[in-house]
């Protein structure tokens, strides 16, 4: 499946396909850079065909219903059972279309004699299995439970583990109103068998009117998987635990790429990445303590003189915080068919992990082919290699995907465009208008775009990373205002935190004050105030001249992120208003020249990432278009550029002129030959 095409110029940027593995072969790696190459010196950047990608799934999730005989007591108001028959139902109601999603129950098909105690034991049912949601399906087996038996928890965890997928992210959301019954197995001993062995599973789980003993053993569950563990005491409070513990479960940032395997060794055999999006698997992350060690893979890109190469590598955690203070993220370099380095140096983007944060990391880097500094030993046209390596020791023996971007900017003549921004005051804070019910993506991939001035309503909840698109023209720039629109339930307790952070089309991440360049902070210690902030710098080609306004040298679409901190004693949601402001004029661009020209002004220099390789949250997390596209060629708003048409209309002239110059040589010779000779056999 390939993504459709976009109006922005910037993200014309490269070609970005979704689609099943495919392998490739060395001698197939090595004709795909050639043909590739020579395609673009024949034919120009012309557009590639896109259909429209359809909607993400969630992460499988499969809810665990308690159904014992203790389920019969009229304590909730009413029967517990019945308060978590409607709570269940509410749930469905509002969960996604999108929503994978099954539901086990245990206890309802014995009763709760020393007798039956065997059978009770293994009384565990799968109601419905995971897979695309059934609401009314669903909804009709939620009404025929009936509480009766045992409480086989430990049981019931392996059970629900074994009937999700056997790969990628995966939740378990557990409803209790009491300890296990059945043990062994231990309900907490399977939650760290489970953990131990790398599944990557995470168990929420919720006491309904529990004691002391099955709270501490449920809240062992969560924690040994970093999930969370909540208290409900009736019908209303199950219900909203129930839908915060599903949204917890469900959401979560789903990879998307083409998938494919990068090469343990560096060689120009490595799998070819044409531009374009990847996923690939990175295993377990290294032991060493400085963070520098881990898995590493190798790929190759096609290059050719003049064209700027934009290399993005976004490792996505499990969805829970790191159990140690240690750094997480990724690097990159550009190595040359003899293994030396083409960049002045790796760019590495991470952030110092610990069980407060779960946000994707993303290094960036960006390379100027043959510009000034370029090593002689790289190449100018043909391939180089990439070298992309999981850093840190955060989520040791679990495999996690890197989502890999490989953009190509063309030259450009940016001699009509204004010289590098002055940074500018913020602007005033946007005024609420209201509001639009907007629910914020859960990863670049999906993150809906802002109209500006429009007023969006959302909800976060802590462990939640909200993405939204910005839009922006060369010359603009915008503030957001972010405001609570009543307080946390439950109360947040000091030390929680959300924090806004901004990222360019290349997923680098961008200061929006002149000192911090990891973000903003909107609420800390439980206190949650309006925030509002600013991009200092409009949007212009010649920003990459200056290393303080780099990160604002694309125009495209921007990328805001609300995160909220993870570690908190219980989940907490947040309503709030959202609005952004987009201002500045619309000013020229540069004009973008078939691939391998030369720039006409000069004025066009080697650049690096924005991110600091000292700074462990500069480009930390960094942003690529939603929905990039399939065309090569971009232009500056206004401007014209080497489109598809121009491209065909080259070829064409070139045709042209050479059948012309066959036409008067064919004629010369014709001219010149004697009368009643005959033409040459080869003709």
């Amino acid at each position: 499946m390939q993504i459709p095409l976009r109006g922005s110029p910037m993200s014309r940027l490269n070609s970005l396909s979704v689609g099943r593995r495919r392998s490739v072969s060395p001698g197939s790696a090595a004709a795909a850079v050639l043909v590739l190459v020579g395609a673009s010196v024949l034919f120009g950047n012309s557009p590639v065909a896109a259909t429209a990608p359809t909607a993400e799934p969630t992460v499988p999730v499969m809810i665990v219903l308690d159904a014992s005989g203790s389920m019969n007591q009229t304590d909730a108001p009413g029967l517990r059972i019945d308060a978590a028959k409607d709570a269940v139902t509410k749930l469905i109601d509002g969960l996604p279309a999108e929503t994978q999603v099954g539901l086990q129950v245990y206890g309802t098909g014995t009763g709760s004699t020393d007798a039956e105690r065997a059978a009770g034991c293994a009384d565990i049912k799968t109601l419905s299995p995971v897979g695309p949601l059934d609401a009314t399906g669903l909804k009709s087996q939620v009404a025929s439970v009936a509480a009766a038996g045992y409480t086989p928890i430990g049981n019931a965890l392996r059970a629900a583990a074994d009937a999700l997928p056997n790969e990628g992210p995966r939740s378990i959301v557990l409803v209790s109103d009491g300890e296990d019954t059945c043990a062994p197995p231990a309900p907490c001993d399977v939650a760290k068998e489970l953990e131990q062995q790398g599944v990557d599973l995470t168990v929420h789980t919720v006491g309904f009117k529990v004691d002391p003993a099955a709270r501490d053993q449920l809240s062992c569950i969560a924690d040994s998987t970093g999930g969370t563990y909540s208290d409900a005491d009736n019908a209303t409070e199950l219900t909203d635990a129930l839908v915060v513990k599903v949204d917890y479960a469900i959401t979560g940032y789903t990879p998307l790429g083409t998938p494919v395997t990068g090469a343990d060794q560096p060689s120009l055999q490595a799998p070819l990445l044409s531009p374009g999006q990847y996923v690939d698997t990175f295993a377990e992350a290294g032991t060493d303590s400085t963070g520098v060690d881990g898995t590493t893979r190798y790929y190759t890109i096609p290059v050719q003189a003049g064209d700027r190469m934009y290399v993005s590598a976004t490792i996505i955690p499990p969805g829970t915080g790191a159990t140690d203070i240690t750094a997480f993220g990724a690097e990159i370099d550009l190595l040359a068919p003899d293994l030396t380095s083409c960049s002045s140096f790796a760019e590495r983007g991470f952030i110092v992990a610990n069980r407060d944060r779960n946000e994707a990391v993303t290094a960036v880097l960006a390379r100027e082919i043959g510009a000034s500094g370029y090593p002689k030993a790289c190449p100018q046209q043909g391939a180089m290699i990439v070298k992309i390596q999981r850093i840190g020791t955060a989520y040791v023996g679990q495999e996690l995907p890197m989502e890999i971007v490989i953009r190509r900017e063309p030259p450009a003549d940016d001699s009509a465009v204004p010289p590098p921004a002055a940074k500018q005051d913020g602007a005033a804070a946007p005024t609420h208008g209201s509001p639009v019910a907007l629910a914020g993506g859960t990863s670049f991939n999906d993150a809906p775009e802002i109209t500006s001035g429009t007023t969006y309503t959302d909800t976060v909840v802590t462990g939640d990373n909200k993405y939204f698109r910005i839009p922006l023209q060369w010359g603009q720039r915008f503030t957001y205002l972010l405001s609570p629109t009543g307080p946390a339930q439950p109360e947040l307790f000091p030390g929680s935190i959300a924090w806004i952070d901004v990222f360019n089309p290349v997923r680098d991440g961008v200061s929006m004050t002149r000192y911090d360049s990891s973000g903003e902070i909107w609420f800390k210690n439980g206190s949650a105030d309006p925030f509002t902030a600013s991009t200092p710098y409009p949007v212009r080609y010649t920003n990459r001249e200056e290393s303080d306004s780099r990160g604002y040298s694309l125009d495209g679409d921007y990328y805001l992120r609300l995160s909220a901190n993870l570690n908190v004693k219980e989940p907490s949601t947040t309503a709030y208003l959202l609005t952004v402001v987009v201002s500045g004029d619309s000013e020229p661009g540069p004009v973008y020249l078939p691939s391998g020209s030369i720039p006409t002004s000069g004025s066009a220099t080697s650049i690096t990432s924005s991110a600091s390789s000292t700074n462990p949250t500069s480009g930390s997390v960094t942003s690529s278009s939603s929905e990039p596209t399939t065309v090569v060629a971009i232009s500056g708003t206004g401007q014209t550029t080497s489109s598809p048409v121009n491209g065909l209309l080259w070829a064409l002239l070139g045709a042209g002129v050479v059948l012309v110059i066959g036409l008067c040589v064919w004629l010369i010779k014709r001219r010149r030959r004697p009368a009643g000779a005959q033409p040459d056999s080869h003709r």
